[in-house]
């Protein structure tokens, strides 16, 4: 349950820093301000996926059967 509440916050996280980058990107600030949003939501999706690779790989997430 930690572990999928972990995900739920970096994926707001994630989403946060999308939109503080759009705001960077149409109120036209400094172009260095809109990459760095745009690289931490990059890191928080890298960071994601290597959660749930090893979420899957340790057993801690089941994934769903395949059907058959």
């Amino acid at each position: 349950m930690l572990l999928k509440l972990l995900i739920v916050l970096l994926l707001l996280c994630m989403i946060g820093n999308l939109l503080l980058g759009l705001r960077a990107m149409l109120s036209r600030q400094d172009p260095v301000l809109m990459s760095r949003y745009i690289g931490r939501r990059l890191l928080f999706a890298v960071i994601i996926v290597l959660l749930l690779l090893v979420a899957l790989a340790t057993g801690l997430l089941v994934p769903n059967p395949t059907p058959g």
